[in-house]
């Protein structure tokens, strides 16, 4: 009987669920297991895995067991619904295991991913559970586009998920064919370019760092007449000394084959007698002098011309 109190005090202890292996590790034999299951003080939920009555069935209790024997994590639905993503259909609990082999968890849905790392991962009230980000991208492979646009505005407007990260892991994670990418694709692009949208992470970063370091405010979303052919907006400018300033994160333009307008931009700005300067989410964050230096540089150059042409 002192092995019987072991091990339900040990499956207490973990969540209700004990495995073959760790009753082994606890000095208890096979054949001494198979006794209890007959006598129903353990349920077996499958091969090598044991449960206490009434917690067989709880999906928390699953995939926590899940996340202690294989290493899984609570991705999918199972995920969104600890992010409170809102359009989520009830699906079975879902993990994912980070590497490939051949899983399977009584009462769960077991995905396998060589792509998952650990900084995908956070913990929410002891569980490890695919982040935001990830989560989302992970739901683009299961659900349909408009649930997922919905996902999206909602996870943004609710700044659960940066545009900038989301649209950085996208481009680390998509592989041509990987399901429910190109409908992802789609919905970034709408996003990145949605005319409603006019303050990007970037742009309101760039905003910020000119601000604290004492530079004169740009004109926000400039209307630029000579760009009326392509995208008569830009994101800032110095009217007087025609410098323009811009957030670059078209950079992901590269993907939603937009590339080429960018460049257009560029040179129309150009031809029109002003500097273009694109500064990038990296040159903000890894030399925001360079970049303040930069923009100071060329007002200076402006206000110089100007001064030495009057």
């Amino acid at each position: 009987m002192a092995a019987t109190r072991q091990l339900i005090e040990y499956a207490r202890q973990h969540g209700g669920i004990i495995s073959t292996g760790e009753a082994l590790e606890l000095g208890i034999a096979g054949s001494t297991l198979d006794r209890r299951v007959s006598e129903g003080i353990f349920v077996r939920l499958g091969r090598g895995i044991l449960a206490l009555p009434g917690t067989s069935t709880r999906p928390d209790v699953l995939m926590r067991a899940a996340g202690r024997l294989l290493g899984a994590v609570v991705s999918h639905q199972s995920a969104a619904r600890f992010h409170h993503f809102d359009l989520v259909s009830s699906a079975s609990p879902t993990v994912t295991v980070p590497h490939r082999g051949t899983y399977s968890f009584p009462g769960l849905t077991v995905h396998q991913s060589t792509d998952l790392l650990p900084e995908h991962v956070v913990t929410i009230n002891a569980f490890r559970v695919t982040n935001p980000a990830r989560t989302i991208l992970d739901l683009a492979k299961v659900i349909n586009k408009s649930r997922m646009e919905k996902v999206v505005d909602d996870a943004l407007a609710a700044e659960l998920v940066d545009f900038d990260d989301l649209a950085r892991l996208f481009l680390t994670l998509t592989r041509q064919g990987k399901k429910g990418m190109k409908h992802m694709r789609q919905v970034l692009a709408a996003r990145e370019d949605d005319a409603g949208v006019t303050e990007t992470v970037i742009e309101r970063k760039l905003f910020r760092l000119l601000t604290d370091a004492g530079v004169e405010t740009p004109t926000r979303q400039f209307h630029a007449p000579w760009l009326e052919a392509v995208d008569g907006r830009v994101d800032f400018a110095y009217v007087t000394d025609r410098v323009v300033v811009e957030a670059d994160s078209r950079r992901w333009h590269r993907l939603f084959d937009a590339f080429e307008v960018d460049r257009r931009r560029d040179i129309a700005a150009q031809l029109a007698g002003w500097i273009v300067l694109r500064i990038t989410w990296n040159m903000i964050e890894e030399d925001p002098t360079f970049v303040v230096g930069s923009i100071r540089r060329a007002l200076s150059m402006r206000s110089g011309a100007v001064s030495g042409g009057s």
